[in-house]
């Protein structure tokens, strides 16, 4: 039976920006220095300006939109669980079973090879303009790079151990940890808006937090309820 008096992640942070913009007022109206009211024409026009562009554009959002698809191909086809029988020392695996653990990782390894040769091989693809791998494309698609490592062996599994037999089965291990997961990017809305309104509204500097608290402290909340 569920408890009625428990609170979903999301609102709890909701009511965390209430809260925020409860303060900031407060702050604003005793003349905190540094404070600006969230309950304001200045708050109300930032939150309308800005409330989309920080969920989209927040690095956390794109990762995990990213590793969604190559992860929810790992976890559908079946070699997430076949990964987890052989650490936990499974021995009994059929013949296409093992037959299709060796190709993942012939083609995990290939992958990692083609990224590696890419990287610091002779051509100038995906480095910077200077020959160097920060500021460069592969950096900036990095967890697109990642995705993909994982969703090309987990692909390969679902096929060779027949978990897979078209196309449309790829397509529902992309779309997998979509329709498990989707409470995550209500939840990750409201982290994301509790943290911008701190932020804009002064409060972390008048209590002298350090940005890299702050930063750490959002990473930690997106990373706590995503697992």
């Amino acid at each position: 039976m569920k408890n009625k008096f428990s609170l979903h992640p999301a609102t709890c942070f909701l009511l965390l920006f209430l809260l925020t913009a409860l303060l900031s007022w407060t702050g604003s109206i005793y003349e905190w220095e540094g404070v600006r009211s969230l309950l304001s024409d200045e708050g109300l026009r930032w939150l309308l300006r800005t409330l989309l562009d920080d969920y989209l554009l927040s690095p956390v959002f794109q990762a995990v939109v990213c590793l969604f698809f190559g992860v929810g191909l790992f976890v559908h086809s079946g070699l997430g669980n076949a990964c987890r029988r052989m650490a936990g020392g499974a021995r009994k695996f059929s013949r296409k079973e093992k037959r299709a653990l060796g190709l993942a990782v012939v083609t995990f390894l290939a992958y990692v090879g083609f990224c590696v040769l890419l990287a610091f091989g002779p051509w100038n693809v995906v480095r910077s303009s200077i020959g160097t791998l920060s500021d460069s494309p592969l950096a900036d698609g990095l967890w697109g790079v990642c995705s993909l490592g994982i969703a090309l062996p987990a692909i390969v599994y679902g096929f060779a151990s027949d978990s897979y037999l078209n196309d449309r089965d790829v397509v529902e291990g992309m779309a997998y940890l979509y329709k498990c997961r989707a409470t995550y990017f209500v939840v990750l809305l409201f982290i994301t808006l509790f943290f911008s309104s701190l932020e804009f509204s002064g409060l972390t500097d008048y209590a002298g937090l350090p940005d890299d608290v702050c930063r750490g402290a959002y990473l930690l909340c997106c990373l706590l309820f995503l697992l």
